[in-house]
């Protein structure tokens, strides 16, 4: 599903498009004039329907449904980079399930109980404000947005024509959160998080599931932020 002229919808599951496996989250892949990129990998149940070969894989978080693809396509395709913040490193590389509450969703029914986490050796730590140019005026910045997951990272795209965020699970339409009881979800991470992005510059807002906003989309960023300077949180999807 094509959503703008350098970013292509190739998969997303039931919280989505019903494009792919139920299980998956939505994964964008993001073209410049020299590089592709992917941004999550979904759960790894199904093959991802690429028409080009991706050069970096940009995790936004460990859980299941954006990381568990990440040992196929490490293994599809040699060479490819996998990156995710520092703090769900470890977990991803080893497929710890605790640390990445695989098994609080199997106990809360998101996961079927045969479902694995892969290990992905590959995957490296990327950090706060590195940037990747793809080519072509196109460039991607990692930003790091604790809260929802230890490690959870937001990336930052700049085009020649307008300037998107790959929200991950931080962050969605209406200004939406994902505030879930496990080990790593925490509450004043997560504020700063949203304030954070709050100050940036946003056309287009692509998060990890739900509605894809493709103008106008600072508007998103700016109610989960009004939202935490009165001492609230925002209202929570899942």
């Amino acid at each position: 599903m094509r959503l703008t002229e350098h970013v292509t919808l190739v998969a997303s599951g039931a919280y989505g498009f019903d494009l792919s496996d139920p299980l998956d989250c939505h994964v964008y892949l993001v073209r410049g004039s020299r590089l592709s990129v992917l941004v999550d990998a979904g759960a790894g149940c199904a093959d991802l329907p690429l028409e080009v070969r991706p050069d970096l894989l940009l995790l936004t978080h460990g859980h299941a449904d954006h990381a568990g693809g990440a040992a196929a396509l490490a293994s599809r395709f040699p060479g490819l980079r996998v990156l995710a913040g520092p703090a769900a490193v470890r977990w991803i590389a080893e497929g710890d399930e605790q640390g990445l509450s695989v098994d609080k969703g199997k106990a809360a029914g998101v996961y079927p109980a045969e479902y694995a986490f892969p290990p992905c050796p590959r995957v490296e730590p990327v950090a706060d404000g590195t940037e990747f140019d793809l080519g072509g005026g196109v460039v991607i910045r990692a930003v790091a947005t604790p809260g929802h997951a230890d490690g959870h990272t937001c990336y930052h795209l700049t085009t020649p024509s307008y300037q998107g965020l790959f929200s991950g699970d931080c962050v969605f339409t209406g200004g939406r959160v994902s505030l879930q009881n496990l080990h790593d979800c925490r509450v004043p991470e997560y504020a700063a998080s949203l304030t954070r992005l709050a100050g940036l510059d946003v056309d287009a807002l692509f998060p990890g599931h739900h509605e894809v906003s493709l103008a106008r989309a600072g508007r998103h960023l700016a109610a989960a932020h009004d939202t935490v300077t009165r001492g609230l949180l925002p209202r929570s999807t899942t």
